[in-house]
């Protein structure tokens, strides 16, 4: 654990890990999933908690447990529970070894790069606790490093370990990774498609922080499994396959149409057999899946009941274009409304009523529209705006990102944009922020819609 208090392992909000999002997928697989609003939590390796922290502030009826190894994270940590008087979470420095029953039963267990990382009486263990702590219709999200491209990540690492050799200092290790990367991404004039896969994963390395190439690469385990593998060591301890935390890690884009029929008459019907051919045929690296208890049916479950929302756009062609780029073009009126519907909403939710349900599924499919199990809290920019308190706690902080009220990473650059985000308490008006920041009413009233479309403010 030196290393982690060496190196910090850089926190991030991971939406594919909010309650908000495992509701919704436990939901979508046939399973009554606990209310969001009122759920409790445990996130096994949580490091400093900032993961937690962002959902605590915006669900402050849930509870939130975190357990790290580390110590220095946790201090950190437990500095930022207690400077946000954050009643609803925890943060405790804890082996998982040491896990029992008596933590306490949670609705939504996490366990976020850990797996593939951790010794087999570890890994062994994460399950153990999932078995042994979630609740009936719990949902528990453990993301991996998948085979067959796990294999071109472990042969990289390979060649670093062997450079670096018996160097124990963590700065130093990176060093010479990083010297041994620099020639392997130089690769051959005219590679072959093995020496150009090594080289464009050693050039992705160069791109590392310190944190990911340390803590990922570089760990003291690595041990990337098929689906199926993982899959089957869940269903030892009593646990079954629900799915992905992303409906669209399970659709087979960018194949051609005759691999995806082959692929779906190999699997025969078996739903775990087809998603493991995509992996063969997509080189899939990683993946985000959630576990409930077996026994449990599984079935096709509906929208209804969700919160649908999306940050996309449209275009003067009618084109709609999500956040993350994904393009739509459709002539179906009740698809273009709806989606307009959510656009002139946004940063606002919506509930997915009985009418929409079908659509807002396959939208949701499609990357076009995001779908919660709560309303959420953001909205538009009012008389006197109001930031997420974490926000406004990461930006006086100095953070360069900081965390929006729909979890995920925003960039607020300069000083001036962290100023701007620390005066956002609710307490000012346009013309006492505009005077604050030494700007005119204009650029502020820009910089307030791009915090508002990132889903920033809270009024």
């Amino acid at each position: 654990m030196s290393v982690y208090n060496q190196v910090p392992y850089i926190n991030s909000p991971y939406p594919q890990t909010h309650p908000g999002r495992l509701f919704v997928m436990g939901k979508l697989a046939g399973l009554d999933p606990p209310a969001v609003e009122t759920c409790r939590v445990l996130e096994i390796g949580a490091n400093e908690g900032e993961n937690l922290v962002g959902m605590a502030v915006v669900l402050p009826r849930a509870e939130f447990v975190g357990i790290e190894l580390a110590e220095v994270p946790v201090v950190r940590g437990q500095r930022t529970i207690a400077d946000l008087r954050l009643a609803n979470m925890r943060l405790q420095e804890r082996n998982v070894l040491d896990v029992d029953r008596d933590l306490g039963e949670f609705d939504y267990i996490i366990a976020h790069g850990l797996y593939s990382w951790t010794p087999m009486i570890v890994r062994d263990k994460i399950l153990e606790v999932t078995k042994t702590n979630l609740s009936a219709n719990g949902v528990a999200f453990v993301s991996y490093n998948t085979l067959p491209a796990g294999h071109v990540r472990k042969m990289v690492r390979e060649m670093m370990l062997y450079h670096i050799g018996e160097e124990a200092d963590p700065m130093r290790k990176l060093e010479k990774a990083r010297e041994l990367l620099q020639v392997i991404a130089v690769g051959r004039p005219k590679p072959d498609t093995l020496e150009a896969a090594v080289a464009a994963r050693a050039a992705e390395l160069l791109e590392y922080t310190d944190s990911a190439l340390c803590h990922d690469d570089l760990a003291d385990v690595y041990e990337p499994v098929h689906l199926h593998e993982f899959v089957a060591h869940a269903a030892r301890h009593d646990l079954q396959y629900v799915g992905e935390a992303n409906l669209a890690d399970s659709q087979s884009r960018n194949l051609a149409p005759e691999a995806v029929a082959r692929i779906r008459e190999m699997a025969a019907g078996d739903r775990l057999r087809e998603a493991q051919y995509l992996d063969f045929a997509r080189t899939r690296r990683f993946r985000h899946t959630l576990l409930g208890h077996a026994g449990i049916q599984l079935r096709d479950g509906s929208a209804e009941g969700c919160h649908a929302a999306t940050a996309a756009g449209e275009t003067e062609e009618g084109v709609f274009v999500s956040a993350a780029g994904t393009k739509m073009t459709t002539s179906h009126p009740q698809w273009i409304a709806y989606m307009r519907r959510l656009i002139d909403l946004w940063p606002c939710s919506e509930r997915v009523e009985e009418r929409d349900a079908e659509i807002a599924l396959e939208l949701f499919r499609s990357d076009m529209i995001e779908l919660h199990g709560f309303p959420g809290v953001a909205r538009r920019a009012g008389e006197r705006p109001c930031a997420s308190r974490f926000a406004r706690y990461q930006a006086a902080r100095g953070d360069s990102r900081v965390t929006t009220l729909w979890h995920r990473s925003m960039e607020v650059g300069d000083e001036q944009g962290r100023k701007l985000v620390g005066l956002l308490d609710g307490s000012r008006d346009r013309a006492e922020l505009a005077r604050e920041m030494g700007s005119s009413r204009e650029v502020l009233e820009v910089a307030l819609r791009v915090l508002e479309r990132h889903g920033m403010l809270t009024q």
